[in-house]
């Protein structure tokens, strides 16, 4: 007979078994009652006849349809089966909806997108669909969204709804303007740039702003954005702060820059044109472009498509391809406005006073009352910084001046669908460039090569006229009507290069090569190393293919650090540390002596001038920025600074207000050559050749959950060794200021076309094209990403349709 303690040992082991199998099935309910459907088929609503769909090895959709409208209702469909969190997050992002799943936490990000004026422009952008749906784009704009809708209504529903206990509502003609917002938000390094120079202006003085941005226009207005008694800071200096904030509750990746470069056929070994693009956007679960592949009587584009958007930003078709890269052109400028005293709500025109508008939003909080927020806007567009004024004039303070926001995305009638539309429809050079003059914003370089051996690169979006109204980097006076805004330029004037002599083209987030400063775009542009580099390999002189193009895309040197490092190695002497530390300080030296320039994994050398590097920076800047350093270390701005003061000996840069005696670039030097050995030796003990660039180089895909429900980072991706670094240009983006170098962006895919044979095209996703966490697709490409590997693109239909997995899309009867 069994005893009574070991029978009740018995009951608990059963109950936790028991346990342990309703969470095993209840996990296996969670995630594979969210799998897609790949063969069989299936009915939706408003299809004319019936879709077939082949999908290859790697989860990509082949959509075969007899017209254009039933392609997109498919491609929604399908899109939205593979991506609808990802596609629903992006939404919400720009709209300012992600309280609504992710509660207060998300209060503050959604607040500054309604402030930004996203929302409003969405819904008179609505109105423009709705004014316009007989439009070939616009009905396809809809039929897309049909497609998503209709997933949403009899679809499997994704596992994160079910871990969030939510469901997605439907997509709206808003959302697209919201998506797009989003991305020219994310384009738009002014906001964290000219409030760092407003604030370097207002504190340290011209010559510091002046030093700090080489190159500034001298024809650039006169500022009236001074601190004032009592103030300590300059109006958008908060805003540094707010976007730190912002950034670190987004839930997906930003753009961080890109890489594309074209050769004619007089350089490619196939006769025709090659084109590459690897565009840098933040890493995430799951990647950023979902690939497909549509055919039609009207068109046939093999595409890259972003979440929510019908039409691919990168693609080819039989007769061309194309990529981008971020034109870093200025669509952003910030008024100071001068509050009537007698009246807060108006502000000075001129010599008249002009009421404020005013808009109310409603945002709507998970498992909170919903929050009514007053949001207030100038002539020139949105005020950004509304609560500061306000508080201060509650409070009785020094009155923070009102800071507006002009946004070329905000013009009114800004669409970019139509040019993206027209992308793949163009039948020539000619075509295409009349598309590409459709695009508002953000601004962008399209990238383009045809079978006619044609190549060519536009400056595309409206582009401000200027000096009075574009690259300001600071405060504007919005009482000053010289000030301004003046207006687009027209297309015909915007940067290109059409057939050059040299039968090479090449974008890196670089200006367009010329001579006349006249007709020289001002900008925001990335740090010259990688257009260099790139100038560099293509201006070889042999003939390129395929194996070329994919070294040039995993390149990983840094001519700007080996000139660095190679000008400092005479400076970093022994004396600089006790007797007992100077072998490792031998040995270190050496390695630098040594080094080529490549941040391959296994690189001693590389790990050593990074850190370097760092503490150098730190060196230079932290002392005169102080709690702004955190701010500008991680910008365009503050590596461009470096490369550019580094060869500069009197910069006042070079000056340390903390500790004078550290005065001077020498000093700089070798502080943060002392500091370097010290942290690498306390990180990873004193053998330098163990201080390899993978020992904290490392990259991570993040799921939007992983730090917002318990045991949400087992949705990650598994943390990898990466080749390649910030500015060479396999470019894996970090951030600094931590212990290790947790990369957040790079390349978002790599492409490779041959405009010989366009089927043969190669490419590589950094995941998947799945966002079910069990699905076969969700990370099949990680490794061979992570290993510089790629993988045909699939667009001969022979092939294709002998693929085994085919969906049959049939019309729904009507009752």
């Amino acid at each position: 007979m069994i005893q009574r303690r070991t029978l009740f040992r018995l009951k608990i082991i059963a109950a936790l078994l028991i346990i342990v199998i309703a969470l095993a099935a209840l996990g296996h309910w969670l995630v594979h009652t969210a799998d897609a459907q790949r063969s069989g088929s299936l009915r939706l609503k408003n299809l004319q006849q019936e879709v077939q769909v082949y999908f290859d090895a790697w989860g990509v959709p082949h959509i075969d349809a007899r017209n254009d409208l039933d392609a997109y209702r498919a491609l929604g469909y399908l899109h939205a089966q593979d991506r609808l969190f990802q596609m629903d997050l992006l939404r919400r992002v720009g709209g300012g909806r992600l309280s609504e799943l992710f509660g207060q936490e998300s209060y503050a990000t959604d607040k500054f997108f309604r402030t930004l004026g996203i929302s409003r422009h969405a819904r008179q952008y609505a109105q423009y669909l709705r004014e316009n749906a007989d439009k070939p784009h616009v009905q396809l704009i809809l039929a897309y969204q049909d497609g998503i809708n209709q997933y949403i209504d009899q679809g499997r529903i994704p596992v994160e709804y079910r871990l969030l206990l939510t469901r997605p509502d439907h997509f709206s003609p808003e959302d697209i303007a919201h998506v797009m917002g989003y991305m020219a938000y994310s384009f738009a390094e002014a906001f964290r740039t000219d409030a760092l120079i407003d604030h370097v202006r207002g504190t340290l003085g011209e010559r510091h702003a002046q030093e700090l941005l080489p190159g500034l226009p001298d024809t650039s207005p006169s500022r009236s954005a001074r601190i004032l008694p009592g103030q300590t800071d300059t109006p958008l200096a908060p805003l540094l702060d707010q976007l730190a904030q912002v950034q670190s509750y987004l839930p997906v990746g930003q753009f961080h820059g890109s890489n594309a470069w074209a050769v004619s056929g007089q350089l490619s070994a196939s006769g025709k044109p090659l084109l590459a693009n690897d565009p840098h956007i933040g890493f995430a679960v799951p990647a950023v472009w979902y690939e497909a592949h549509i055919r039609t009587p009207e068109h046939e584009v093999y595409g890259h498509f972003l979440a929510g958007l019908p039409f691919p930003l990168l693609g080819h078709t039989p007769h061309h391809a194309w990529g981008l890269t971020m034109l870093m052109n200025d669509e952003i400028d910030f008024y100071r406005e001068q509050v009537n005293p007698d009246n807060p709500m108006q502000v000075r025109v001129g010599n008249r006073w002009q009421d404020l508008e005013v808009h109310e939003e409603v945002i709507k909080v998970r498992n909170k009352e919903d929050r009514l927020i007053r949001l207030r806007s100038s002539r020139h567009g949105p005020i950004i910084n509304d609560d500061l004024v306000l508080a201060s004039q509650a409070e009785g303070a020094t009155p923070t001046p009102p800071v507006s926001l002009f946004w070329t995305f905000l013009t009114p009638g800004s669409d970019s669908t139509e040019a993206f539309y027209r992308y793949s429809r163009a039948t020539s050079i000619a075509e295409f460039e009349a598309a590409a003059a459709l695009h508002w914003s953000p601004g962008l370089n399209v990238i383009y090569a045809d079978v006619d051996d044609n190549i060519a690169m536009w400056a595309t979006g409206r582009l401000k006229r200027w000096p009075l109204s574009n690259n300001s980097f600071t405060l504007l006076d919005g009482a000053n009507r010289q000030h301004d805004f003046l207006g687009y330029q027209p297309f015909a004037s915007n940067p290109r290069l059409v057939n050059p002599p040299s039968g090479y083209l090449y974008n890196a987030n670089s200006p367009y090569p010329g001579n006349n400063p006249r007709r020289a775009l001002p900008g925001y542009y990335a740090p010259a190393e990688r257009a260099e580099r790139l100038e560099a390999l293509l201006a070889g002189g042999e003939k390129f293919d395929f194996s070329r193009f994919k070294a040039m895309q995993l390149d990983s040197h840094r001519a700007h650090a080996l000139a660095m490092i190679k000008d400092a190695l005479p400076l970093l002497d022994n004396g600089l540390f006790a007797e007992k530390q100077r072998t490792l300080a031998d040995a270190a030296r050496q390695l630098l002596t040594d080094w080529d320039g490549n941040f391959q994994a296994g690189s001693a050398a590389a790990l050593i001038y990074q850190r370097w590097e760092d503490n150098l920076m730190e060196a230079l800047f932290a002392d005169e920025l102080g709690e702004h350093y955190s701010h500008f270390r991680d910008t365009f701005m503050a590596r461009k600074s470096l490369a550019s003061l580094y060869w500069k000996p009197a910069s006042p840069w070079w000056d340390n207000r903390q500790q004078p005696s550290m005065d001077g670039r020498q000093a700089s030097i070798e502080q943060a050559w002392v500091r370097t050995l010290e942290s690498l030796s306390d990180a990873l003990g004193n053998d330098p050749q163990k201080w390899t660039w993978d020992q904290l180089a490392s990259l991570q895909h993040k799921h939007p959950l992983a730090d917002k429900l318990p045991l949400g980072g087992r949705l990650n991706s598994e943390r990898v060794a990466i080749n390649g670094t910030t500015g060479s240009l396999n470019n894996m983006v970090f951030n600094l200021g931590g212990a290790q170098y947790d990369v957040i962006a790079g390349p978002s895919t790599r492409r490779l076309i041959d405009l010989a044979e366009p089927a043969a095209s190669l490419g590589i996703s950094p995941m998947g094209q799945s966002g079910n966490p069990l699905d076969r697709h969700y990370a099949d490409q990680a490794q061979l990403f992570a290993q510089g590997n790629y993988r045909a693109q699939l667009f001969d239909w022979l092939g294709i349709q002998a693929l085994p997995d085919r969906l049959v899309l049939k019309p729904r009867r009507r009752k």
